[in-house]
């Protein structure tokens, strides 16, 4: 649920717990060395999805993983579509299985795309401060129904970040408040900041991801 994921993008923070975290000492993660990879559990949780839908998925979490409080981390391979045939537990399995076959990634194949996909959120990450220093910023959503939410994150220097995540097979529109820029929309992550006004349209299955115009400068 979106709670379970609001929990850790905010590393415990304000959520009865009991405990909290400073920026890095909490990893967010959703594949490890441990179990599956990520898109062998996606064929799992979503056999009737097309891989078109698959990728999607992927990069709904991978977006909400790079901007979560905390380190992100991910499983060698999980940015090139990683598989191991469904070995969940690889540790006495053949190379065959354990190796990263690294000829996947051939340009314009899903395994390409999705490689570059990570590559631009790590940039992103890396340009706004915002999404690196959050151990005083206050995180808040608002639940718009289905599982679609918008998460505030402000880090009280008057940087601001709004995310709107749709995990729905249907596109949707939200109005943010405010004047925005536009910094990922959905499998699209923008070269540049773009102002946006109005209504945003948010892809099934995707993030579009929104900074104040306090942020474009650090």
């Amino acid at each position: 649920t979106w709670n379970k994921v609001f929990f850790g993008m905010k590393g415990g923070q304000g959520s009865g717990a009991g405990w909290t975290v400073t920026n890095s000492m909490v990893i967010n993660y959703m594949s490890s060395h441990d179990n599956n990879t990520l898109w062998d559990k996606l064929i799992l949780s979503a056999p009737n999805a097309s891989e078109d839908v698959r990728n999607q998925m992927n990069n709904l979490g991978a977006a909400i993983n790079l901007i979560s409080k905390g380190t992100p981390f991910w499983q060698a391979g999980e940015e090139m579509l990683r598989t191991k045939d469904g070995d969940e537990n690889s540790y006495k399995s053949s190379d065959a299985i354990n190796n990263i076959d690294w000829s996947v990634l051939k340009e314009g194949s899903n395994e390409y795309n999705m490689m570059l996909y990570y590559q631009e959120l790590i940039r992103i990450r890396k340009e706004y401060d915002i999404f690196r220093t959050l151990n005083t910023a206050v995180m808040a959503n608002t639940s718009l129904g289905e599982g679609k939410v918008a998460i505030t994150i402000d880090n009280h220097t008057g940087q601001k970040a709004l995310v709107v995540a749709n995990p729905t097979g249907e596109a949707m529109t939200y109005t943010p408040t405010g004047s925005w820029y536009m910094i990922i929309n959905g499998e699209t992550v923008m070269a540049g900041p773009e102002e946006v006004s109005g209504a945003i349209t948010v892809p099934a299955y995707s993030a579009v991801i929104l900074v104040s115009g306090s942020c474009l400068n650090g």
